[in-house]
């Protein structure tokens, strides 16, 4: 492994060997139950009105969407992504006829659908575990933390148990589940986003995206940083916190994204995080040069 971490591209190129993959984010025009009134009106915190999906393919179909991006990147193959909103929140019915039209393009090798953990019905695990056997399919579930003053910071009206139970669920349907995690939710220390990383080293997903704490204009959050003023990471602190989280890291587990950020319309702070490719960079750096890599530490978390 040329990286000190085990990077998605590494799992592509493994898996898909030199053909270049690339995923389309799409918006399949799911709502979400945390906003439509299910749970709650009000959403998570962080989420914006694009439920943290595509803007300029918005409002698109899901066919116009994919055919948009596959001529913007002709002579590849694509993983779907259905990344707006909660993608699992609909009937059956609704869901098949969605999910169904990603098999229309031959150039399509996967198929990622990204939900919250309370919004997967027990009628819908027989569609994803036949989807799995059909193609490369991964569910990415969005967790945050593991600590409940975190999840109800962060108004996710779900807890670490619904998470439980229905990653048990689609581990028991080798179904490859990506988790999503918060880096420097306020109130969490080191230790506590360690304690994360530990269950995570135990319940073995096949990856993890990482998102930076930030604030997007007009969202709850936005309104409440406004009031509060609430302390951000810095730059430094960042890049020293993921390389200790990786560190303690197991190398099993696929790192599909190392920061978070948007969209500089909807962007509102820390500045930085806009510097994605910059952000990366230093914690690559950080890491080479402390001749350091993804579970080094693994040990001192067991």
């Amino acid at each position: 492994m040329n990286e000190p971490y085990y990077s998605f591209n590494t799992f592509l190129k493994t898996k898909f060997g030199k053909q270049k993959v690339r995923k389309i984010p799409i918006n399949a025009g799911f709502e979400c139950p945390n906003k439509d009134g299910t749970l709650s009106d009000q959403g998570c915190i962080f989420c914006d009105e694009y439920g943290s999906g595509p803007i300029k393919t918005y409002g698109l179909s899901i066919e116009d969407q994919i055919e948009h991006f596959i001529q913007a990147h002709p002579g590849i193959k694509y993983i779907a992504y259905y990344q707006a909103h909660t993608n699992t929140h609909a009937p059956r019915s609704v869901l098949k006829s969605k999910y169904s039209v990603i098999f229309s393009y031959p150039d399509i090798v996967g198929f990622f659908i990204g939900t919250r953990p309370d919004a997967i019905k027990s009628e819908t695990f027989p569609l994803l575990e036949k989807l799995n056997k059909e193609i490369y399919f991964t569910i990415e579930l969005g967790l945050q933390s593991i600590h409940e003053k975190s999840l109800k910071f962060l108004n996710r009206n779900h807890n670490y148990s619904h998470f439980l139970d229905v990653f048990r669920q689609l581990k028991r349907l080798q179904i490859d589940v990506v988790v999503h995690l918060i880096v420097g939710i306020p109130g969490e220390t080191t230790g506590n986003m360690l304690e994360t990383i530990k269950e995570m080293n135990r319940l073995q997903p096949a990856g993890i995206k990482f998102h930076l704490f930030h604030v997007l204009k007009n969202t709850p959050l936005f309104h409440l940083y406004q009031n509060q003023q609430f302390r951000l990471m810095s730059f430094e602190e960042y890049i020293d916190t993921m390389v200790c989280l990786l560190e303690h890291l197991d190398p099993s587990i696929v790192i599909h994204r190392l920061t978070g950020e948007r969209e500089r319309e909807l962007f509102y702070k820390p500045a930085w995080a806009l510097q994605k490719a910059e952000t990366i960079n230093a914690i690559k750096t950080r890491m080479k040069n402390s001749y350091t890599f993804q579970g080094k530490r693994l040990n001192e978390l067991k």
